[in-house]
């Protein structure tokens, strides 16, 4: 019977790990125990093994980057979480002898890469109806329902999400070691706001602290204000893992105390947010604006993203293509709000402000794609909202082509996050991230805001999550069929 040290080490391989890694020490204790047991005592029992590699045959591949399909039909090989080999099929097959790889003919189905949302709150969790209760619900509850956010979120395709506001780095661990179901997150922590500014939730109080914990959300943001306060935010949600830095440097919809023409922060806030991104390694800050002015603000203080922008005008468009920031609409989220059965989400201040941002979100989309903005995909949605989450390709679809669309929803995402090559593409040394769909998505966008409809099934790291197709399993329907072929062998035993 083989040792705990040695199961251990053969688990630690199997994901990956060196015997060098935290994950591959076993823990002291006597070296026999009973067989069923030995892989629950290794120090992270829920890390899974490699997935089984996959060669799916006869695929219609979509490539964001051209805005076509690859000619003909291709065979995309998967093996250990990356796309390792793209070829047509009437290609010498290199890969059908090989024993570790699951043959699965697609019969000319369309395979697309999966998609990245760049601009999503996922501890926004469902169970409020307004925005004033939404920021009162307990941490411990919000905790528990991020994992329904997360699980529906990868259920609709999105395989890569960038929380804009509220998670955690633990959190992306805890998804990235497979101890809950959910997208691939990149994260900034809380969102820094000036007292009074747009992440500022705490009741209005005259002298003194802005309400309890400092003016800190429990969901969203936190309050920081002067050079030093801000310096101290900065470095500790970078301390804390925050993949990016994000800024209130405009008013919100859904603030109660600042108008949407407000400017926050000065120039040496701004500015210090931005240098000590920079100096402590990350590159990438970005900023919640909606008026020219609150842009312009951001950009000249070194800030590189921009959320929302509904009020740009052609200069400022030309302004942001030119010094390369990332802009990340947010259009269907304000319709969304005011409709049912979410029409009294906002208070009636905030439906005002959310008019008006409305109305001229989708020209301001189209001068900045005019432009040539490197314009992402972002949903933007709170509480139950989040189901809407595909709305925005039907939104964006009413003045862009299909292919740019796609490429908002894949490319221009992974550009933003430094990962451009890794995600948003099918080719090899890419994460395998995939989409099977019955349609094109090329050919209409909104294929993709109907998933009940056209998505067959969703490979996040090479590892089936969900499919519908028989041929096509999950690993915890392989790991049933597994368990079933077992028993089955010990009674004919």
């Amino acid at each position: 019977m083989p040792s705990v040290d040695h199961l251990h080490h053969a688990n630690g391989r199997a994901n990956g790990h060196s015997h060098d890694d935290e994950v591959d020490k076993p823990f002291p204790g006597p070296s026999r125990t009973r067989p069923s047991l030995l892989p629950k005592l290794v120090l992270k029992p829920w890390l899974a093994t490699a997935p089984a590699g996959l060669l799916l045959e006869n695929a219609r591949v979509v490539d964001p980057r051209s805005g076509a399909l690859l000619d003909g039909l291709h065979s995309v090989v998967v093996e250990r979480g990356k796309v390792t080999h793209v070829y047509p099929v009437d290609e010498p097959d290199l890969f059908a002898e090989e024993a570790t790889l699951n043959k699965v003919d697609l019969a000319g189905r369309y395979l697309c890469p999966g998609l990245l949302d760049g601009h999503v709150h996922v501890t926004a969790v469902p169970g409020v109806r307004t925005i004033g209760e939404l920021v009162r619900t307990p941490e411990e509850q919000v905790h528990y329902a991020t994992t329904y956010v997360l699980k529906g979120m990868l259920e609709r395709g999105f395989t890569t999400v960038r929380d804009t506001g509220g998670a955690s780095q633990p959190l992306a661990k805890a998804i990235e070691e497979g101890l809950l179901v959910g997208p691939r997150l990149f994260q900034c922590g809380k969102a820094i706001s000036q007292t009074g500014g747009h992440g500022d939730f705490m009741p209005a109080k005259s002298g003194g602290e802005p309400g309890c914990c400092g003016g800190h959300s429990a969901s969203l943001g936190r309050t920081a204000d002067g050079v030093p306060q801000v310096l101290k935010a900065v470095r500790e949600e970078l301390k804390a893992g925050a993949d990016f830095i994000k800024v209130m440097v405009g008013g919100g919809v859904a603030s109660a105390t600042d108008a949407i023409e407000t400017v926050q922060y000065s120039s040496d806030e701004i500015r210090a947010i931005t240098d000590t991104c920079r100096q402590m390694g990350r590159k990438h800050s970005t900023a919640h604006a909606y008026t020219v002015e609150a842009i312009r603000h951001a950009v000249d203080n070194g800030v590189k993203g921009i959320e929302h922008g509904n009020l740009i005008d052609k200069e400022t468009a030309e302004y942001l293509a030119e010094k390369g920031i990332f802009l990340t609409p947010t259009l269907s989220c304000y319709g969304i709000m005011v409709r049912p059965p979410f029409e009294d989400f906002l208070p009636p201040d905030g439906q005002v402000k959310n008019k008006e941002v409305m109305k001229d979100g989708l020209q301001a989309l189209k001068l900045a794609e005019e432009a040539g903005v490197t314009v992402c995909y972002g949903s933007d949605l709170l509480t139950s909202m989040h189901a809407l989450q595909t709305e925005e390709f039907t939104v964006r679809a009413e003045i862009l082509s299909s292919p740019a669309i796609l490429r908002h929803a894949t490319i221009n995402v992974a550009k933003m996050l430094g990962k451009e090559g890794l995600l948003g593409e099918i080719k090899p040394g890419a994460f395998a991230d995939l989409l099977v769909l019955d349609a094109n998505p090329l050919d209409d966008i909104t294929v993709l805001d109907r998933p009940e409809d056209h998505l067959l099934a969703v490979v996040k790291d090479g590892r089936v999550a969900f499919s519908s197709l028989p041929e096509l399993k999950t690993v915890e329907d392989e790991a049933k069929a597994d368990s079933l072929r077992l028993k089955k062998r010990a009674r004919l035993a």
